[in-house]
């Protein structure tokens, strides 16, 4: 590619001077290279909202893209590496999980760990491997260096599971994966199953338990369709049902952050 994409998603916000770093360091090796910041604002150490999102967005990159992931809880210790090649794209992150949900949806053609200290910058931090080991490998592989170059194959690596929805007669369980900006709830239960299981039903009332909080609510075709104030159901761009507020912020209401358990409650009409 002569110019290649690198997409970036990370947990660092914009504060500070890290995501800028990392920027410019695989920008000083491939000039040419077309970054696409995917978001800075992952909640810090959240890495199964990060393996949500990155899976999110990567399948509407182009082909050759290179993603560089970092969310790391772990950055300094004996963790991996890793760099990896799926069936489209590439992928450069921690050993956490934060890759795996991506790489297995898209198909793996190889998994290697990051060794090779000739690519890293010199000296190297112990804190800061994103921009001292993982941005130039980023910079390097736009620049074509074959993933052989940087280090050995693995058989196996850190494996994130999103637990998958639970439906029954009277009730869908699940869980929040992410909350975005506007405050709507990404939950791990697919649209479409919710949908059907909807229409099987002479659905009068719907409830949402989440915590200790309960409120009620209803099944709409978009967000316009939610009055100001109110919560709604609506089956998200993702693909899973979301939970939204007309003009508000569903998060606030239910005092729900991702990791949350939530159940929805169907009555039957007469």
């Amino acid at each position: 590619m002569a110019s290649p994409v690198v997409g970036l998603l990370t947990d660092f916000g914009t504060k500070d001077y890290f995501v800028p770093a990392v920027k410019a360091v695989i920008l000083s090796i491939n000039p040419e290279v077309r970054i696409i910041d995917i978001t800075h604002e992952v909640e810090a150490f959240a890495i199964r909202q990060a393996a949500f999102l990155l899976s999110a967005v990567a399948p509407y990159f182009p082909d050759g893209a290179i993603f560089l992931v970092v969310v790391d809880p772990g950055v300094g210790s004996s963790r991996r590496i890793l760099v990896a090649r799926g069936k489209r794209h590439f992928f450069v992150g921690p050993d956490n999980g934060v890759l795996s949900a991506s790489l297995e949806a898209e198909g793996i053609q190889e998994v290697r760990e990051l060794r090779a200290e000739k690519y890293f910058l010199s000296p190297c931090s112990r804190t800061f491997e994103a921009r001292d080991k993982m941005a130039p490998v980023v910079g390097w592989l736009a620049r074509g260096v074959p993933p052989e170059e940087f280090g050995p194959l693995v058989s196996s690596w850190e494996k994130i599971r999103f637990p998958s929805a639970r439906f029954s007669s009277r009730a869908v369980s699940g869980e929040i994966l992410s909350v975005d900006r506007f405050g709507n709830l990404i939950t791990n239960i697919p649209g479409t199953e919710f949908e059907e299981w909807l229409k099987e039903r002479r659905v009068q009332d719907i409830r949402l338990d989440v915590g200790r909080v309960s409120r009620r609510a209803k099944y709409g075709e978009s967000f316009f369709s939610v009055e100001p104030r109110n919560l709604a159901l609506v089956a998200g761009s993702s693909g899973y049902l979301e939970v939204a507020a007309g003009e508000a912020s569903a998060a606030k209401i239910l005092k729900a952050q991702a990791g949350a358990r939530i159940k929805i409650r169907a009555h039957r009409g007469k």
